[in-house]
């Protein structure tokens, strides 16, 4: 079948659940990241990867391109064969709906007429029915144009619905989709954006509904402009790709309250810190200490670290991104370092990837979604700990040690109310596959098995044999068995994925980190897998399994705050 015979293919659920799995099982195989919106859409993406599959030794993987294609096959000659049917059938069933149609009507006048003619005065009757019918044809007309009518007689708002702050990475163009998706949700004709003319990065989206001409205020200029918007009202919604600072949220609480709560503080999606490199390093992977020797300017040749005899150029986003806060705590920080005065400093994700590209020695840092034409790199949390792949699955759970969350804040006191409406919009199954499409991580649920069965002790491993894990992690407060934002909506997601996908069944296990006494983080990694489970059965499931495993399998090293809270977690799998 050739590649652009699968245009049109419609996808049903069973062919999406084996297109999952060939993205799982080629992520593993060929070592690569795969977006699985593109294996989805783009026809000759899809068949590439379908050759390069067949390329590797993997049984189960070869064996699975040819179910794909005999499915997309049978599929496509299905949809043939319904398309000539419909063909057909209307045109037999449209003289018959016509007709029908044109019968009924007549008779309704017919019948009209003939009874007020009983009671009204010599034809007034007559003349009664056709002014009606005069009036129901002028009416339909208006309808049929309304959106002409209203277009010449639009009304632009006095003030836009709510002004967003802050991110770059998120308002670049995550934001502008979302808000195109919610003002067509609510109604709105002929959405279009804006960007201004002085500034790319500052954007009206903009639709008209009921004869106004609504709009949204978007500057996107970094996570910090979101905080200092907020604090001086001149935003209604920050956006950031970090969590809000103890001190921003300080500065902000006499205005806008405690942006940390629940209410304030929205997850509208994940997104992986990528690092990137020229296609034509041969290198593969990095600890996080070598990332921080490289971007503080101790190492400066990849000789160094293996690889070729060649200068290393850092690049690096600049200091109002949040991508930068990020790399910034979760590399440099952690290590007491500073990055290098060498680097070059550039607002734009998608110009530092392309960059990176170019050029031969070039290592960079940036969201999940930019990576385009550059290499990506498997990253571990230090050179004991395994290295791995950022990937939509390994990012969703968090388990990645560059994994950050995207963040909407809006204000406890005095929140402009359309923005929770839009918010409300955004958690949704629809609202985060638009996250999806654009290329970061939404929280809807996948299933998959990120690593090798060895990774986990020996009894976890008997029980999750015929096992799969879910994307969501629950993760909790430090030194606590309390919930953290995020997971308080994930409950409500498992829930319903087991609700639609029942008879599964849940299995959890929780984790410490390794800090501490033994014996206490075993007994508190079982009271977090008791705390889900509690959770869960208030919303009607019932886990088979809820069981501490400690300090087992640990993710990352638990040197650093931002290594405990990724072994601080409770995984979920499915039986």
């Amino acid at each position: 079948m050739s590649p652009k015979a699968h245009k049109h293919l419609h996808y049903n659920v069973a062919l999406v659940d084996k297109v999952w799995n060939l993205k799982r099982l080629c992520e593993t195989h060929l070592k690569m990241h795969i977006p699985l919106n593109m294996v989805l859409k783009d026809e000759e993406y899809r068949a590439d990867l379908l050759e390069k599959a067949l390329t590797t030794e993997s049984e189960e993987l070869i064996a699975l391109v040819w179910e794909i294609r005999k499915m997309e096959d049978a599929i496509l000659q299905s949809n043939n064969d319904t398309d000539e049917r419909k063909v057909h059938k209307k045109s037999r069933n449209s003289f018959r709906l016509h007709f029908a149609t044109a019968a009924a009507f007549f008779m309704i006048i017919f019948m009209c007429g003939y009874m007020l003619r009983s009671f009204l005065p010599m034809d007034a009757g007559e003349v009664f029915v056709f002014k009606a019918v005069q009036n129901v044809t002028v009416e339909s007309r208006l309808k049929t144009k309304g959106n002409q009518v209203i277009a010449g007689n639009v009304v632009k708002a006095d003030k836009p619905l709510f002004r967003m702050h802050g991110s770059n990475t998120v308002g670049e163009k995550l934001a502008p989709r979302l808000i195109e998706a919610y003002l067509m949700s609510q109604g709105a004709n002929n959405v279009r954006t804006e960007v201004s003319q002085t500034s790319p990065n500052e954007k009206v989206i903009s639709g008209e509904i009921n004869g106004r001409l609504e709009y949204i205020e978007l500057a996107a200029h970094g996570s910090g402009t979101a905080f200092t918007g907020l604090l001086k009202s001149e935003t209604d919604m920050g956006m950031s790709s970090r969590r809000i600072k103890d001190k921003e949220r300080e500065e902000l609480l006499p205005k806008a309250g405690d942006l940390t709560l629940p209410g304030s503080e929205h997850i509208l999606g994940l997104d992986g810190l990528a690092i990137i490199t020229s296609p034509s390093n041969s290198i593969v992977s990095l600890s996080i200490d070598q990332l921080v020797a490289i971007f503080s300017g101790e190492i400066t040749n990849w000789s160094e670290l293996g690889g070729k005899d060649l200068p290393i150029k850092v690049y690096a986003r600049d200091d109002k991104s949040g991508t930068w806060d990020t790399f910034k705590s979760l590399v440099l920080e952690s290590r007491k370092a500073k990055l290098s005065e060498s680097a070059i400093r550039v607002e734009s994700s998608s110009e530092l990837s392309d960059s990176v590209a170019r050029e031969a020695g070039a290592i960079g840092f940036i969201g999940l979604p930019y990576v385009r034409h550059a290499k990506l790199m498997a990253v571990a949390s230090s050179d004991n700990n395994k290295a791995i792949m950022p990937t939509h699955f390994t990012v969703s759970t968090e388990d990645y040690p560059l994994s950050r969350r995207l963040f909407f804040y809006t204000p406890q006191l005095n929140p402009n109310i359309e923005t929770k409406e839009f918010i409300r919009f955004v958690v949704t199954e629809r609202g985060q596959s638009i996250v999806e499409d654009v290329g970061f991580i939404s929280q809807n649920i996948k299933l998959g098995k990120p690593f090798e069965n060895d990774f986990y002790p020996a009894d976890m491993r008997a029980l999750t044999a015929r096992s799969e894990r879910m994307s969501i992690n629950f993760r909790f407060k430090s030194g606590s068995d309390e919930l953290d934002t995020k997971s308080l909506n994930d409950l409500d997601r498992v829930a319903r994925y087991v609700e639609v996908n029942a008879p599964k069944r849940v299995q959890l296990f929780g984790f410490s980190d390794s800090e501490g006494d033994a014996g206490k983080g075993t007994e508190l990694s079982d009271r977090r897998a008791k705390v889900v489970e509690q959770q869960l059965i208030q919303r009607g499931i019932y886990p088979l399994v809820a069981k501490g495993m400690g300090d087992a399998a640990p993710l990352a090293a638990s040197n650093t705050e931002e290594g405990k809270n990724i072994n601080r977690r409770v995984e979920v799998w499915i039986l």
